[in-house]
């Protein structure tokens, strides 16, 4: 995805499938603040004139308290699953 100009490490989304789909767990960040991000499950992929995105099921706000969403999610929003992504 390229180099984070702030910090200088190589940001890492989450590859789009190669073939037959790709149901994966992943952090989904809505906002630019890593702080903000969700877990969540990619449920299905579609390629878009802009790029990959993925249509995930998350549920937002503070340690799973909320409404389940689904909605579909620009790739470079998508991090693998993993430890929840630092603040800073």
């Amino acid at each position: 995805m390229g180099a984070n100009r702030r910090y200088g490490q190589e940001e890492r989304a989450v590859a789009p499938p190669r073939e037959g789909g790709g149901v994966r767990h992943v952090w989904v960040s809505l906002s630019r603040y890593e702080s903000d991000a969700y877990p969540g499950l990619v449920i299905e992929w579609r390629r878009e004139s802009q790029g990959w995105v993925a249509r995930v099921a998350f549920v937002p706000g503070k340690e799973g308290e909320g409404t389940l969403v689904e909605q579909w999610v620009s790739a470079s929003r998508l991090r693998p699953a993993g430890p929840r992504p630092s603040a800073g």
